[in-house]
């Protein structure tokens, strides 16, 4: 009886860590590395409370994002503000990027993102420097 008590009690314990959400609490604020595959860069991405902002020497573009979190790890970009754009990009002025951290790590997190641009959604890796 008591084995049973035990084995019930490791298993519910080891399916409780494995459903946890990820803690994305200390990525809501910081300086971050993300190598945009899709876009064929790597952004620096400086965030604080309110703004995002995004610099890709590759792109020749600084822009400023409004930041809202939506709930621990779900958050929407809107495009607030374009500071450099030597490429003269097309940003569009309602531009909105929702991000999902879908996975953390010591060091950074896997985020999926989908944009007004497209219908669909990838996953772009992101280091916390």
């Amino acid at each position: 009886m008591n084995k049973t008590i035990l084995v019930l009690l490791f298993l519910g314990f080891n399916l409780t860590c494995f459903s946890q959400s990820p803690d994305c609490t200390k990525f809501r604020e910081g300086k971050f590395r993300i190598a945009d595959t899709r876009a064929g860069a790597v952004i620096i991405a400086d965030r604080n409370n309110m703004y995002q902002t995004e610099t890709s020497e590759a792109l020749k573009a600084v822009v400023r994002f409004r930041i809202s979190w939506q709930d621990n790890c779900s958050y929407t970009l809107k495009l607030d503000k374009v500071i450099r754009n030597e490429n003269k990009i097309n940003f569009p002025y309602n531009l909105e990027i929702k991000v999902k951290i879908i996975q953390t790590t010591d060091g950074g997190y896997t985020q999926e993102t989908t944009s007004s641009l497209t219908n669909s959604s990838y996953n772009v890796a992101v280091t916390k420097l």
